[in-house]
């Protein structure tokens, strides 16, 4: 009880607003796409022409925005993200043209691209000043804010799209931003060890890293999305790899710690296991609505309406785990509800009662809600000091990685159709995905014991 009071309210609801923004923005675009193109005169295939651009500059922002807080003020950087989005808002509600909405969707892939990485920050150093450590309860409302927008995001979307148009989803951003920035007032400005001025943060950026850091990921992201395979592509990753890993061994301020690799094996571990809870997590939060569409002829509505149970029990499991101290237990029980649920797809099927099939979901929803809290709270433990905001950063970099591998392989598993057997095949891929998480977790659970052990 007593951290409960160390977590204010003025204090987190801005942090868990701009938290929210990104998988917001990302969902809620579902079901606006079509009545955007029309109104435009443009095919519904182009509407990945507005999808892309939020990922990719969500990808890179990231770790770039984490960066800027660790160097700069992470609160400074928080504002500067809500401005972005303000921008973006008014942009994409006045838009005279199609390329005018693009603009506003890479303006809000970079400024919502802010929130999490300096929200992190700024409970870090909150608490650090206070010489106390960071209450589990505080990382897990700003993971289960951002899992629940990510639910919330087609509802919103799709009342917004009804009542005002597809402007509304541009919109909303606008009211959400000014009441965020509102209470971001009470928000501490504490800054780094060492703060750097903003004529000193070309010097301190690692500009060079920065740059080479976003070719590779294009680079990765363009390979990704392409099914056949490009000699060039993959010699052109290889490169830009490589001088990227000698770029920052030789940098004293580097944008990414190689080396920390290198001595600290655990952190790659965590990113890993991130974007493979992503991937598990997008592969079934997506593939099922489609299934329930196509098979089982369900509504949009009634497939909501369906699905909405699954979001509460995800929201309700991950502030639930997110008060246990053990970190072991939360991987594990984490791994071990997402097994069940990848299991419990196989039995899936056109003939499935209603009943089992909300069963199901909600085991689901037990897994997706429980993983991102254990992966969080595992970096939270790995994250080398001064370095919060772009560890954390990357961490997301990591999750978009998995949620775009998986958008691809279901755009190519359901080429032909949602079906059964389709399903099933989106079923043995998460399967496999979990024993992936299991071998990562391995490491860290034979350190534990041999710790335990001294």
């Amino acid at each position: 009880m007593k951290n409960k009071k160390r977590i204010p309210v003025g204090f987190i609801t801005p942090l868990v607003l701009g938290t929210m923004m990104n998988p917001l923005n990302s969902t809620m675009l579902a079901t606006a796409l079509t009545t955007i193109c029309t109104s435009f005169g443009r095919d519904v295939s182009d509407g990945a022409l507005l999808i892309t651009p939020l990922y990719l500059t969500s990808t890179i922002g990231q770790p770039l925005m984490g960066r800027l807080a660790d160097l700069y003020s992470p609160k400074k950087i928080n504002q500067l993200g809500f401005l972005l989005v303000l921008l973006a808002g008014i942009t994409g509600t006045i838009a005279p043209s199609f390329s005018w909405l693009i603009v506003s969707r890479v303006l809000l892939g970079l400024g919502t691209s802010a929130a999490y990485p300096s929200a992190i920050a700024l409970v870090n150093r909150k608490y650090a000043a206070a010489g106390e450590p960071v209450p589990g309860g505080v990382l897990g409302i700003i993971a289960v804010s951002g899992l629940g927008s990510m639910v919330l995001g087609p509802v919103l979307g799709g009342l917004l799209s009804q009542t005002l148009g597809w402007k509304g989803i541009f919109f909303i951003n606008i009211p959400w931003v000014l009441l965020s920035l509102w209470l971001a007032r009470a928000l501490p400005d504490t800054p780094p060890a060492s703060p750097v001025s903003i004529r000193e943060l070309p010097q301190h950026l690692d500009i060079i890293g920065v740059l080479l850091f976003s070719g590779l990921l294009l680079n990765l992201l363009w390979l990704l999305l392409h099914h056949t395979f490009s000699a060039g592509g993959f010699l052109l990753l290889s490169v830009l790899l490589l001088f990227f890993i000698l770029w920052e061994r030789q940098r004293n301020n580097p944008f990414m710690d190689i080396r920390l690799f290198a001595r600290q094996p655990s952190l790659a571990l965590v990113y890993l296991s991130a974007m493979a809870t992503s991937y598990v997590m997008y592969l079934m939060l997506f593939s099922l609505p489609q299934w329930l569409e196509s098979v089982k002829q369900f509504s949009p509505a009634r497939t909501g309406l369906l699905l909405l149970p699954m979001s509460l029990v995800s929201a309700a499991a991950g502030l639930l785990m997110s008060r246990h101290n053990s970190l072991l237990v939360k991987n594990m029980t984490g791994i071990g509800c997402m097994i069940v649920a990848c299991t419990a797809l196989f039995f899936v099927n056109a003939r499935l009662s209603l009943s089992l099939l909300l069963g199901i979901t909600l085991l689901v929803g037990l897994s997706t809600g429980i993983n991102p809290i254990a992966n969080q709270a595992w970096l939270q433990e790995e994250a080398p000091a001064g370095r919060t905001g772009v560890s954390f950063g990357l961490y997301r970099t990591f999750g978009y990685i998995g949620a775009i591998v998986s958008g691809s392989q279901m755009k190519a598993l359901y080429h032909q159709g949602v079906t059964d057997s389709s399903f099933h095949t989106v079923a043995w891929y998460t399967a496999a995905s979990c024993a992936g998480m299991v071998l990562l977790l391995l490491p860290s659970v034979s350190r534990k014991r041999a710790l335990s052990l001294r």
